[in-house]
């Protein structure tokens, strides 16, 4: 259907829920439906008032902000139990007395940048209402959550369409904080397959209540095959005593399993305690800071050797000089400029090259608006160990024997003495390092994880010296795509073996499995 407005479809989040999923959910919750006074924050074509009138509902209050959709509804939908509201939900859950036994849809993903100034009021009005001034206002789903949470009656049901990166992603943890505290029963259902097939966006069901028959609290994990059926479930998991959780998706996994991860982290180290860790250099504008051999040559350029790009160490342990040199001889960018305020130590050729920055207004850009001068780079030590902090199936840490400098891709290590930085390397690649890599990673269209600093500073290792043997042969399976479970059987003979059962290993290798599921379909 074509709606009369000129605004794209993102910048509203106007992506209807599938016709399938829409009768599912309210299959879902057909025994919580008769007699119940029921909101849809946003309406759309009004197709969750199709499925709701087919049983018996006290009343439905749909809201829509376009007034050709309302008048589409109304027409459609013609009963007396049925009042359709003209109205911005956000300003509606403010300005009404109004309570829900249920509140049901699909909220609108829009970007914080893409939100009005008069919702974004709102939204803070609606934080101070909650007594919740902490929570993030990133995405308007955010908002609809509080606006719902607003109109909830006390034993009320709150069941949403959401992105799947609330689940997971750190600005809206506190949000998570916050409903744990408000509902003893929330229900996650994650899909298989896609639900949104048109656009990048995975997503999920959230379905939050107060059930006056249950005195715990948990949380259940659902993963079901598509939205034909929401009820045939292919995996369940539920968390009753290791909550609150940071990121609910690691609720994939038992309470039982949980509490053997936390023993097991227990009795080794953490990253941060081996060294000194940082991101790597800012540049701002890596096109136009990091160029390639010709063009130093050309300009007479003071440079530093750095890796911009995970892509160009490749799969590897071991990152040597003569693989730098290769990359020169390739013709990659990989010298940084380090350009001074001092015109003596700057060649005619790169004041030129300078001014033509300038021209493309480069000197505004937010980075390099921070540098003094905007051109002069503040530059971060290299490390001993370089660990990339976004990759697909292998985290990967390589030992940097180039003596390179970085981009903020990955974390630079600086080992403190003791530590032996192949062995330490070689070490990371265990079962219980990497199923931790997937417990605190956070992950985004693609399947792609990522670990913020504080995540990998916190990631355990079971170091020891290793032979130097055994760092070469690990250096050959990684460049040689070894599975992971071969490279972890490998590590492990030699680092875990000692300290952690069979069993234990075993489960690190379960666990491991079913939280890279998650993310890896």
């Amino acid at each position: 259907m074509i709606w009369v407005n000129d605004m794209n479809k993102k910048d509203i989040g106007e992506y209807y829920t599938p016709n399938d999923l829409v009768k599912n959910m309210v299959y879902a919750i057909k025994n919580e439906l008769n007699n119940s006074e029921i909101l849809e924050p946003s309406a759309g074509d009004g197709r969750f008032i199709k499925y709701l009138n087919q049983f018996k509902v006290k009343r439905i209050d749909s809201i829509e902000l376009f007034k050709e959709k309302c008048d589409y509804i109304k027409k459609r939908y013609d009963k007396s139990n049925v009042e359709v509201i003209n109205k911005d939900f956000l300003e509606y859950s403010i300005s009404t007395n109004k309570k829900y036994d249920i509140i049901i849809g699909n909220p609108p993903y829009i970007k914080k940048t893409k939100i009005s100034s008069e919702q974004l009021k709102n939204s803070n009005k609606l934080k101070e209402v909650l007594d919740c001034k902490n929570i993030k206002v990133e995405n308007m789903w955010v908002s609809f959550i509080l606006g719902a949470l607003n109109l909830l009656k006390k034993n009320g049901v709150i069941f949403f369409v959401l992105p799947f990166e609330f689940l997971q992603v750190n600005y809206s943890e506190e949000l998570r904080l916050f409903l744990e505290k408000k509902f003893n029963k929330i229900e996650i259902t994650v899909f298989n397959k896609k639900v949104f097939p048109d656009i990048e966006q995975d997503v999920c069901l959230l379905y939050m209540t107060n059930d006056l028959n249950f005195d715990k609290e948990y949380i259940k994990y659902k993963i079901v095959e598509d939205d034909k059926n929401i009820n045939k479930i292919i995996y369940e998991s539920k968390i009753m005593k290791n909550k609150p959780l940071r990121k609910w998706t690691n609720s994939i996994i038992s309470d039982k399993e949980t509490e053997m991860l936390k023993k097991i982290i227990n009795k080794f180290s953490k990253i941060n305690e081996f060294g000194n860790i940082s991101p790597g250099i800012v540049t701002g504008n890596n096109n136009y800071f990091i160029k390639n051999e010709e063009f130093i040559k050309l300009t007479k350029s003071t440079n530093l050797p750095i890796i911009s790009k995970s892509v160009l160490i490749g799969n590897k342990l071991l990152f040597e000089k003569k693989d730098f040199n290769k990359l020169i001889k390739e013709e990659k960018s990989v010298f940084l400029l380090k350009l001074t305020n001092s015109d003596s130590l700057v060649s005619d050729a790169l004041k030129k090259y300078i001014k033509i920055g300038e021209t493309k207004k480069y000197h505004k850009s937010y980075k390099c608006s921070t540098h003094n001068p905007w051109y002069n780079v503040p530059i971060i030590e290299k490390g001993d160990l370089l660990f990339f902090k976004r990759y697909h199936v292998l985290p990967r840490l390589v030992v940097n024997n180039a003596n390179v400098y970085t981009t903020d891709i990955s974390y630079n290590i600086r080992l403190k003495e003791k530590y032996e930085k192949c062995s330490f390397a070689f070490c990371f690649y265990n079962s219980l390092t990497l199923t931790m890599c997937e417990y605190y990673g956070r992950f985004y269209g693609g399947g792609v994880c990522e670990l913020i600093p504080t995540e990998f500073k916190s990631l355990p290792i079971p170091y020891t010296i290793v032979d130097l043997k055994s760092i070469k042969k690990l250096d050959y399976m990684i460049k040689n795509n070894f599975s992971v479970e071969e490279i972890t059987n490998f590590v492990d003979n030699l680092v875990l073996k000692e300290i952690l059962s069979d069993e234990e290993i075993a489960n690190l290798h379960i666990i491991r499995s079913r939280l890279i599921s998650r993310r890896i379909k």
